[in-house]
């Protein structure tokens, strides 16, 4: 008999308010969301929609003001080694060697020495990596520190791999390179994914389905489906099943956008200064 897969999400009517400043902030609300075993799952909205914060509540560092969070059905009470997280920020040990970063979860599970050096290896090897499990973090390029940050995540065996906006701080080409490498690793390891971004090409390349949030408090605005045969190739970006799904975002992504920057933008921003600057600049008009 087939073992079920694990790897399963559902975030049921889920709300979640913070105190700032002596206010109440709703963050997000009525959130209904999920993700199958397996499943390559990406958010995408507005600046301040609630994206991370949803992702921290399966990561189990974050508790929902109301509604439900389960992961595998069971409900979703802290952190756990079945969810492997990966940040915007390298978060890498200084001290360590590359091998030893990518073993520090593995130790922390009572590997023993021997197989804990092995897994990594193993890892290291096909994520291009091997070469330099000997080098310390400030020998490393950004984008060989955000491999060895998704290699660290996935050494623990997580049914699903968490991701807040992971290739944020890198360049446009290295940012490329990187999606590539990341949907190649999970065409081999299979497991679910959930994806924070703002790039809406990055969360097309990369996805399976897509949910899109509105301005704060965050909602789920669309859920998209990207038909995108796997594996993945840069070509596919030039195809119009992908450039009409651009558009599609975008247009959706550009309301919230201008609904969270407040009705003075609505109202005029996007019009002009409605004066005259001349050569001077500026000093003629103040």
């Amino acid at each position: 008999m087939e073992e079920e897969r694990k790897g399963a999400i559902d975030i049921d009517d889920v709300g979640v308010t913070f105190a700032a400043r002596g206010e109440i902030v709703e963050a997000v609300s009525n959130v209904d969301m999920h993700v199958k075993p397996g499943e390559f799952v990406s958010i995408i909205g507005p600046s301040g929609c609630g994206k991370s914060t949803l992702l921290n509540i399966v990561a189990g560092f974050v508790k929902p003001t109301s509604g439900s969070a389960l992961f595998d059905g069971a409900p979703i009470r802290g952190p756990g080694s079945d969810r492997g997280v990966v940040f915007q920020q390298y978060s890498l040990f200084p001290w360590l060697s590359v091998r030893k970063n990518v073993e520090f979860g593995l130790k922390m599970k009572g590997t023993p020495a021997s197989q804990r050096e092995t897994q990594a290896r193993t890892l290291l090897g096909l994520a291009g990596l091997l070469a330099f499990e000997n080098h310390y973090p400030d020998q490393l390029s950004g984008g060989m520190k955000q491999r060895v940050g998704i290699v660290r995540a996935l050494a623990t065996s997580p049914q699903v791999l968490l991701m807040d906006e992971p290739f944020g701080a890198l360049d446009a080409q290295t940012r490329a390179v990187m999606q590539e490498i990341l949907t190649n690793m999970w065409q081999q390891f299979r497991i679910s994914v959930l994806f924070v971004t703002h790039d809406i090409e990055e969360s097309i390349f990369l996805s399976d389905r897509i949910y899109v949030m509105t301005a704060r408090p965050g909602r789920i605005k669309a859920e998209i489906t990207v038909p995108l045969p796997r594996p993945r190739t840069p070509e596919m970006t030039y195809t119009p099943a992908f450039i009409g799904l651009v558009q599609q975002l975008k247009a959706l992504i550009r309301e919230e956008s201008l609904a969270a920057m407040g009705s003075e933008l609505k109202e005029g921003g996007l019009s002009g200064f409605g004066i005259e600057v001349g050569p001077r600049g500026v000093e003629e008009v103040v």
